[in-house]
């Protein structure tokens, strides 16, 4: 069988929707849950609705791992064989390991071009990239595109209580910023500007914050895509996107489902605006 020209390889924090994983035959290798002495592959093991009645139920916090270099480097090696090379789009490095597992997993497959973006983000920013990157032209073509973008990523999420990412030890000035103050409901963001998550506000009812979320992504500017995430939210997800149609008339948001690893960080009820800026 001939080899084609490149793949596209991401991890399971892309949150990247079925159909464009078919369609653009891209690889997703899982980070990993573990609830106690039990660990679970995140989108394999468990599901994502599964992963939220466990930690509604579950006593103890889950954690999450990254995958190992040797995790990459047998996705590498299999595609080495099938394709004449790979771009390979993963969750940032300020959020994570699993972008250096990937550069480590590379170099252990010699002579087979892998070129590793660092996304700065999460969830479907990176789903955006892969869909970008598969539609290029050629490997050249889609490192570019990705490369051009990646500074143009953001994400706003609200979240339903600040236990989850304290606990995760992801929270950096947001801490600072917001106290021991674990009922509010904040208003954080994710962008190339600063690699730290930033607190943009608090407020006391998630009436109001919802609103909120679609007045700070006004200030944006253009968008070139958007979709709205949630964890276990799909009505407030529902109301989220039809606030963004009077400022967004043109764009038709995706509505998609955070998975167990950025679940585990961010609670069940957390909502996200996620966008790339042209």
């Amino acid at each position: 069988m001939p080899k084609t020209s490149f793949r596209v390889v991401t991890d399971s924090t892309a949150d990247l929707p079925p159909a464009w994983r078919e369609k653009y035959d891209i690889e997703v290798v899982p980070l990993k849950v573990l609830f106690g002495n039990e660990s679970f592959r995140d989108g394999v093991d468990l599901t994502n609705d599964e992963f939220f009645r466990k930690l509604a139920s579950s006593s103890q916090l889950p954690t999450t791992s990254a995958p190992s270099p040797g995790d990459f480097a047998g996705v590498y090696e299999k595609l080495s064989r099938e394709c004449e090379g790979v771009v390979s789009i993963h969750l940032g490095s300020n959020l994570s390991a699993t972008c250096e597992s990937a550069r480590l997993g590379a170099q252990s497959v010699e002579g087979f071009p892998v070129h590793v973006i660092d996304s700065g983000s999460a969830t479907m920013t990176i789903a955006f990239l892969c869909r970008t990157a598969a539609e290029a032209e050629d490997l050249e073509a889609a490192v570019k595109a990705c490369e051009e973008r990646v500074p143009k990523l953001g994400i706003l999420a609200l979240l339903d209580t600040m236990r989850y990412i304290q606990m995760g030890g992801r929270i950096g000035r947001v801490q600072y910023l917001l106290g021991s103050m674990l009922d509010v409901k904040p208003l954080l963001k994710l962008d190339h500007a600063q690699p730290e998550i930033q607190a943009l506000d608090r407020m006391r009812t998630r009436a109001r914050a919802i609103p909120g979320m679609v007045e700070r992504l006004n200030q944006e500017g253009p968008l070139e895509h958007l979709a709205v995430m949630h964890g276990s939210a799909p009505e407030d997800a529902e109301k989220l996107r039809a606030l963004l149609a009077p400022g967004h008339p043109e764009m038709e948001p995706e509505v998609g489902q955070i998975g167990a690893v950025l679940g585990t960080h961010t609670g069940p009820r957390a909502l996200g605006l996620v966008y790339v800026k042209k």
